[in-house]
């Protein structure tokens, strides 16, 4: 079975004095991609509007793949991996003349697991404005195997509840060198923009990947541009935590970004990249 999104293309003449061009690009050494199921559901859709009064737009995806099972987290079974992607946009146009072309795609087994292309264009008539607002997130898990028998519930109950608080943990219950444990690794990305503004040409693009088979690197691309008069805003967050060795923690990485754009005649580019390589 296969279905296909897409999300739309919309486009708005304006001339622009103030320019933002930021890009952010981040490799981590990390864990491997979540083995997809079996069966691979493909989503796609399109739309297309073109419209003098008010538009309404709004879509939400949750994405959940799990290498073991998806029910029983927390905590991790040894050598367990699990993925998430979310996504949320909504668009209010009123009182104006609204273009909106997307394209939106969500493949369950090959990366780009979500794929979004958008484009809107907006005019106003009258005391109209148009607000735009879109989230995406992707988080990756991967457990390292415990130095117990057991995995999991250690070697004793009094042990296991604050374990299982513990969705990515880097220590094991107890120290036995004999057997060591495969370092875990925890990827968290979030990307944002949101666009008020009374006339604008604007153009968003999404694309995140975490299922594979074959090492394939986990990643989230996220671009906006945007050129009229308003206020535009777009950000990214990030937090990893790499294993290193037997149960250590070799590595953290937190990284947090914003960037507005406010005025009469606005230029705004914001290109954001973040790529997870797995090293062993």
């Amino acid at each position: 079975m296969r279905k296909e999104e897409t999300i739309g293309l919309i486009r708005a003449a304006v001339i622009a004095m103030l320019a933002l061009m930021i890009a952010f690009s981040g490799v981590a050494l990390a864990s491997h991609p979540v083995p997809p199921t079996d069966q691979t559901e493909i989503l796609e859709i399109t739309t297309s509007v073109i419209c003098n009064g008010s538009v309404v737009e709004s879509q939400r995806l949750n994405l959940e793949v799990d290498s073991g099972d998806l029910l029983d987290n927390p905590p991790l079974a040894n050598y367990e991996r699990y993925g998430k992607i979310g996504y949320d946009e909504k668009m209010i146009g009123s009182n104006g003349t609204t273009e909106f072309d997307k394209a939106f795609n969500v493949d369950t087994n090959t990366t780009p697991n979500l794929a979004v292309h958008k484009q809107i264009g907006y005019t106003q008539g009258g005391l109209g404005s148009i607000s735009h607002e879109e989230q995406v997130g992707m988080k990756v898990i991967a457990h390292a195997k415990a130095r117990v028998d057991g995995g999991e519930t250690c070697t004793g109950w009094d042990m296991f509840e604050p374990w299982k608080q513990e969705l990515c943990p880097f220590k094991v219950c107890e120290d036995k060198p004999d057997k060591p444990a495969v370092p875990g690794s925890c990827e968290e990305v979030n990307t944002y923009s949101k666009i008020v503004a009374t006339d604008v040409q604007a153009e968003t693009t999404t694309d995140v990947g975490i299922t594979g088979t074959s090492g394939e690197p986990v990643n989230l691309k996220y671009k906006i541009t945007a050129k009229g008069t308003g206020f535009v805003v777009a950000g990214v967050g990030v937090y990893v935590e790499d294993g290193r060795g037997e149960d250590d923690l070799g590595s953290r990485m937190a990284y947090r970004e914003k960037t507005i754009g406010y005025g009469k005649n606005v230029d705004f580019t914001k290109d954001i990249g973040y790529k997870s390589v797995y090293s062993p």
